[in-house]
């Protein structure tokens, strides 16, 4: 099976556990015209969104702009066709390097599924070479 692996910027704001905050981000992203490639919620250390944007810049702007604080960290985004066991050579990889996935997400829709796996930052360069990925990626 062939898979699309990239390593990717995301971003993490830490926002208030609150009725329509979600609501309030999607609407703010889209009327600046910012396409989300995943979009997710964490409670860990607190309330936060991580989000996958196609322009990491015009959200670092975006944010500037209206005073929200961001972090950013590397992750790994996989798409492929979708089919029985589609990630069990990927993990398998993870495992073989001897590497822990901190957090992991996916969906599969249309026959199609994209997953998003995160490491501890010291993890990063050992991750991209157990999936496959060379330093011109």
């Amino acid at each position: 099976m062939s898979h699309s692996i990239r390593q990717v910027t995301a971003v993490v704001m830490q926002v208030r556990d609150e009725v329509g905050v979600l609501h309030h981000v999607l609407c703010t992203l889209r009327d600046a015209g910012v396409n989300m490639l995943a979009i997710a919620s964490q409670r860990k250390r607190g309330t936060a969104l991580m989000a996958i944007p196609e322009d990491v810049q015009a959200v670092r702007e975006l944010a500037a702009q209206r005073g929200v604080a961001l972090q950013t960290r590397q992750v790994f985004l996989i798409e492929s066709d979708d089919e029985v066991a589609a990630l069990c050579d990927i993990t398998g990889a993870i495992v073989n390097a001897g590497l822990s996935i901190e957090d992991f997400a996916a969906l599969s829709a249309a026959r199609r599924y994209a997953a998003v796996l995160t490491f501890a930052d010291a993890d990063l360069e050992a991750a991209a070479i157990a999936l496959g990925l060379d330093e011109e990626d």
